[in-house]
Parts: C-alpha cells; structure tokens; sequence
C-alpha cells in the first residue's frame, strides 16, 4: 500500500516537472516575439536610466541628428545639469513602474503606442526606503504617444520621444 502512494506521488512529481519545462520553454520563446509595446517599454525604461542601450531601440534615422549623437548629446546634457546643480549623473536616473501601454493604431511597419507609467528618482537601492519614510521622493506621471517602426524586423521608436531631438523627416 505504501509502495503505491509512493509511485503515484513520483508520478505527480515528474508531471509537475515536465509541465514546468514545457512553460518555461513557451516563456522563453513568448519573450523574443517583438512588438511595439515591447519597444516602447525597453526604450523608456534606458532612457530614464540614463541607459545608452536605449540607442538600440532608436530607428537608424534619429540616432544622429545633424551628424551628432542623439543618445550621446542627451546623456552628456543631463551629465552637465546635474553637475551644475550639485549633484552626480546617478542622481538624474529613474525608475518606471506600474507601465502600461495601449496601441492607438498599427499596421505592418508602422504603430502609435500611448505609454503611461510613473516615474521616481534611483539614486540608490537604500534610498527608496528612506525616502519613502521622509517623503523625499515625489512620483512622476508620464503619458506619452510614441511613434515606432519596423526596422530590420525589429520594432523601434522614432520621432519625438520625451526630450530627445527628433529628426525633422520623422516627425
């Protein structure tokens, strides 16, 4: 009696096993299909980071404008304000949270994606309890439209996004 309780809880073990491979694996591949949201949430999320990995989500046209590079001039700006201010470049990052994006129109190479989300300043992990407790930390609305292409099969935002320069042709 015993010998079959134990078969069956090794059955259901093994079941419960296989079944997480098998969703791990459709995960795994749910995650490398790009969308626009997806393009829209990693570009937001470098460039409030002050990330340069946002450049990979920016179309070819408006990483350089007038020949200058845009994610390059944008993080040395930011670089300069926070210097003139007082403080370090960790200072000006942020965090995003509580994301959400709805498509306003699509179709094969092109998409408007709304982004909405809040925004806090990261200084450091051991900042945002205490700022928290203080209230040193204000919270941010962000609510943009973002235009984003589909470029060398890969969706990428382009025109006017929060404060980078858009290239004239895009917008």
């Amino acid at each position: 009696m015993a010998q079959n309780n134990n078969r069956s809880i090794i059955s259901m073990v093994v079941t419960i096993v296989i079944i997480g491979f098998i969703l791990q694996v459709a995960f795994v591949y749910a995650d490398r299909i790009d969308s626009p949201h997806k393009a829209v949430v990693e570009f937001s999320k470098a460039y409030f980071w002050l990330d340069k990995s946002m450049a990979k989500r920016l179309c070819n046209a408006q990483r350089t404008v007038d020949g200058v590079d845009v994610v390059d001039k944008y993080i040395q700006s930011v670089a300069s304000n926070a210097k003139e201010s007082g403080w370090g470049i960790n200072y000006m990052k942020s965090t995003i949270y509580h994301i959400k994006t709805q498509t306003l129109s699509r179709d094969d190479s092109n998409a408007v994606v709304k982004l909405t989300c809040y925004k806090k300043k990261t200084i450091n992990p051991l900042y945002m309890p205490f700022a928290k407790i203080f209230r040193l930390n204000k919270t941010y609305h962000v609510d943009e439209t973002i235009n984003v292409i589909k470029e060398d099969e890969t969706w990428k935002v382009c025109g006017k996004v929060f404060d980078l320069p858009a290239n004239p042709d895009l917008s």
